[in-house]
This record gives C-alpha cells, sequence and structure tokens, in this order.
C-alpha cells in the first residue's frame, strides 16, 4: 500500500466513508499529517476520497479518448477536431492529482494511461490536421 511514502489509492469508484478506509491507510494518514504535509485526518480523507473520485473520471475520460484515436491508428494522418477538450480535461485533472503527492493511483488507471501513452506515440508521428468542414465525417470516429 505505502510506496517511497506514498500511498496506492485502491477503492472502488464510490463515495468514501470511514467504515470503507483500512487502519492501514488511517496510520498512514496520521504520518502525512505528522509531517506537516496535511492539517488533519478529516483533510486526509477528505482528499483521500477526492483522489479517488479523481482516478475514476481520469480513467473514464483516457478510455474515451483511447477509444477515438484507435479508431484513427490506420489512417494515414490524424484529424484532431474534438480532441482538444478530452486533453484539456485529462490535463485538468492530472494537474490535481499532481498536487496530492502523497497517493498513487491504482494499478486499472495507470494501465489506460499506459495504453494512452502508446497510442499518442504511434498517432502523433503522422501528419495532423484540423478540419473546419465537413463535420458529420467526425463522428465515426466518435468524438
Amino acid at each position: 500500500m505505502k510506496n517511497e511514502r506514498r500511498i496506492k489509492v485502491d477503492f472502488p469508484n464510490v463515495d468514501l466513508t470511514t467504515d470503507d478506509i483500512s487502519t492501514e491507510y488511517i496510520r498512514a494518514g496520521k504520518s502525512i499529517i505528522e509531517e506537516g504535509r496535511m492539517k488533519s485526518l478529516d483533510d486526509f480523507l477528505n482528499r483521500l476520497d477526492e483522489y479517488n473520485h479523481l482516478q475514476y473520471r481520469l480513467m473514464d475520460k483516457t478510455k474515451a479518448l483511447c477509444k477515438s484515436m484507435e479508431n484513427m491508428v490506420d489512417n494515414d494522418f490524424v484529424v484532431v477536431n474534438g480532441l482538444s477538450s478530452f486533453f484539456d480535461e485529462i490535463d485538468r485533472i492530472t494537474e490535481r492529482m499532481d498536487t496530492m503527492t502523497y497517493f498513487v493511483p491504482r494499478d486499472e488507471v495507470l494501465q489506460v494511461l499506459e495504453d494512452y501513452l502508446s497510442l499518442h506515440q504511434r498517432l502523433f508521428n503522422k501528419p495532423m490536421f484540423f478540419v473546419e468542414s465537413g463535420y458529420d465525417n467526425m463522428q465515426k470516429y466518435e468524438l
């Protein structure tokens, strides 16, 4: 659970209650409080719950982006209409998660991010276009 003073947030996608949180997490939270990185146990529990929700939002948004990207892998070029909103949302989520340096996401989230990075590398080595007309054609990319 603890890795280099970081706590893996490994809960289902639910609102966390104190009953859901094991003593291991509570001990880790107390350690973080003692180090001065948080003010109280309530603050720790609120951040834990927020991080848990953020990691699932990140996973859902990244999966949707991957699905769109997979539809373009065999193309000779990449059409980027509509992708910027995905990238912006993913950036906002990851920036917030990055401020919580004491947590790491669950393995499923890391796998989705790994898949995304692989697709990103394969796609963005191709020519990119932003198409202003012909938005009807974008539907086949599920954007």
